[in-house]
């Protein structure tokens, strides 16, 4: 083995490692990966960057431009609430349409784009059928996977395995290639999600309680709520909320002022303070009430609230996720000026199957949280056109673009008609249907850039001259030729270890990465055993396919906070699924793809 070798498989060691402890973003894991081998002379400058001008960029960015423009001209919603008509309230047919249409959608437009448009619809279904939304999105998260391998344009892994076969002297994947392995996985995965996983996840009790009860016991807010009063002669009186120092001093939050029989519900900091009013505050009671705290800082006793009502015709509590690509992960809820932006309060958040309920605006914000605010509902309408938010209700105002739908329409059907024709290459039909939504206005420009996943084409532009440094330097063919002496050297026996490595490494780390890696070593593989090269990458993606770790793809991480999952949730479901669709991807692998 060549020096070039043994670096390039220690760097892509302490990347795995990386990836898998998720303390640093992966497009910046790929990106240093690049630099280490670019300074350690394993590729050239030219080979490094060449990925940045790769085809699969470009289509992966428009694919992303077209299933934002379905998803703002209401194409993807009006899909959403028809489900929501027709599942009805049985738990079972919930599962099993929510994840099937998931599936379907993730085949056309991303999957971060349909699961957006339908978690605010499974939410809305779990309170309608009275069930713990813990039944429902996971299922729908794992939906839009399995639903990843319908065609060639569902994710980007498929069009980076595609580009591996042709750099290896193949053909191009055709766009509906995938159809047989993806409906294979989208029927047996959903029939076992349906009838055995959702069995295995947590059931959090719906009590018959008004919505917003229900939130607040589950949240368990009235152990952190409680009223005081302003007497006649507290320094507070005459002062606004914000020039009361209440929130940032002492760690209260003013929820509700009763002002001579009068409810103001969720008051802006420029609400001026008067003597008897009577305010319902958030806070840690017992810091405050211990030594007369409360009175040194000019308010009365506490007492129990005993009717925490904080909704009311205009003043609404929801709940809210950060979106996947935000850019306010890793930010505290000071440093994002939450209230001062967004006119709303954060009431709690919850993280890991558990509420906080104090010290939240220090508490740095993660993808998976969820944030329970009240704020007026003016101001609800305007996060939900917010792309660092989505808010989990179903969106019942216009929508903003719907009289543009038949040009997003027309541009998919084009796209998909000039791609199965092979008349125009994938990036070039992509690119054509992109410049359409833009054209035909179902996207501003600025929409169009909000609408890509920059940090994804970075991890790909980067990634791919590392699968290809594997191949180059000869690593690639020390691992086929080191695994095939350990398992022999027939083809299916070299298909399925790695189908199985596929679905091992892609739980540590981002599925894109993973095929990146992986695609060159089963174009060695197939050709150390006289396999056939489509069906060994096939077999890749498969086991890209079979995420369920919040780590591997972010449309799980999307639904742990409002479905109250811990990891351990998604690892008793998601590993007998992996390895139900394991033994389906052999199945269908020999019988479409013979070796």
């Amino acid at each position: 083995m060549t020096p070039a070798a043994y670096l390039t498989l220690a760097v892509l060691l302490v990347a795995t490692v990386a990836f898998a402890s998720g303390r640093w973003r992966p497009d910046a894991v790929a990106v240093l990966t690049l630099l280490a081998l670019l300074l350690g002379g394993v590729i050239s400058p030219e080979k490094g960057f060449a990925g940045f001008g790769s085809p699969v960029l470009v289509a992966v960015a428009c694919v992303l431009v077209v299933s934002a423009a379905l998803d703002r001209t209401g194409i993807a919603a009006t899909i959403g609430r028809r489900i929501l008509r027709a599942a009805g309230a049985n738990e079972l047919r919930l599962v099993i349409t929510f994840g099937t249409v998931a599936g379907l959608l993730a085949g056309v437009m991303n999957s971060i784009g349909a699961i957006a448009v339908l978690l605010p619809a499974a939410m809305a279904a779990a309170r309608e059928a009275r069930m713990s939304p813990s039944k429902l999105l996971l299922p729908l998260a794992l939906g839009t996977r399995l639903g990843g391998n319908l065609t060639l344009i569902s994710g980007p892994s498929n069009l980076i395995a595609s580009d591996a076969l042709v750099h290896g002297g193949g053909r191009p994947l055709g766009l509906f290639e995938f159809l047989p392995l993806g409906l294979a996985f989208l029927i047996g995965g959903m029939a076992f999600i349906a009838y055995v996983g959702r069995r295995w996840l947590p059931d959090v009790p719906i009590h018959e309680l008004p919505r917003s009860g229900r939130l607040m016991e589950l949240y368990r807010l009235k152990e952190r709520l409680f009223e005081v009063k302003i007497p006649e002669d507290s320094p507070l009186v005459g002062r606004t909320i914000g020039e009361s120092n209440l929130g940032r001093a002492h760690g209260l939050t003013v929820l509700r002022i009763t002002r001579a029989g009068r409810q103001i519900l969720a008051p802006t900091r420029e609400e001026v303070l008067f003597d008897g009013d009577l305010l319902t505050v958030q806070g840690l009671m017992e810091a405050l009430t211990k030594d007369g705290a409360l009175q040194t800082i000019g308010l009365g006793p506490a007492t129990e609230v005993t009717a925490p009502l904080l909704e009311s015709a205009d003043v609404r509590v929801v709940e809210v996720i950060p979106a996947p690509r935000s850019t306010f992960a890793g930010k505290t809820l000071r440093e994002i000026g939450f209230r001062e932006k967004y006119g709303m309060t954060v009431l709690a958040i919850w993280r890991e199957g558990q509420p906080r309920r104090t010290g939240l605006v220090d508490l740095p914000v993660r993808l998976g949280d969820a944030l329970l605010v009240q704020g007026h509902r003016e101001r609800i309408r305007l996060l939900k056109r917010d792309p660092e938010f989505l808010v989990l209700e179903p969106e019942t105002e216009e929508i903003p673009r719907a009289d543009r739908a038949a040009w997003a329409l027309a541009a998919v059907v084009l796209m998909i008609a000039a791609i199965t024709a092979d008349v125009l290459p994938v990036a070039v039909a992509t690119l054509l249907a992109a410049g359409i939504v833009v054209a035909g206005g179902c996207l501003t420009l600025e929409e169009v850039y909000r609408s890509i996943d920059w940090r994804a084409l970075v991890m790909i532009g980067a990634m791919l001259p590392v699968g290809d440094a594997l191949g180059a330097t000869g690593a690639a063919g020390v691992v086929v030729t080191g695994t095939l002496e350990f398992i022999g050297r027939t083809p299916l026996a070299a298909m399925s270890a790695l189908l199985l490595a596929a679905i091992a490494i892609n739980q540590l780390m981002p599925s894109i990465a993973a095929t990146a890696l992986l695609a060159p070593i089963a174009l060695q593989a197939a050709q150390a055993t006289g396999g056939n090269p489509v069906a060994f990458v096939m077999a890749v993606v498969a086991g890209t396919g079979t995420t369920f770790t919040p780590i591997s793809n972010p449309v799980n991480l999307l639904v742990m906070g409002p479905g109250g999952y811990k990891v351990s949730d998604y690892v008793r479901i998601g590993l007998p699924l992996a390895l139900v669709l394991g033994a389906i991807a052999v199945l269908v692998i020999i019988t479409f793809w013979p070796l």
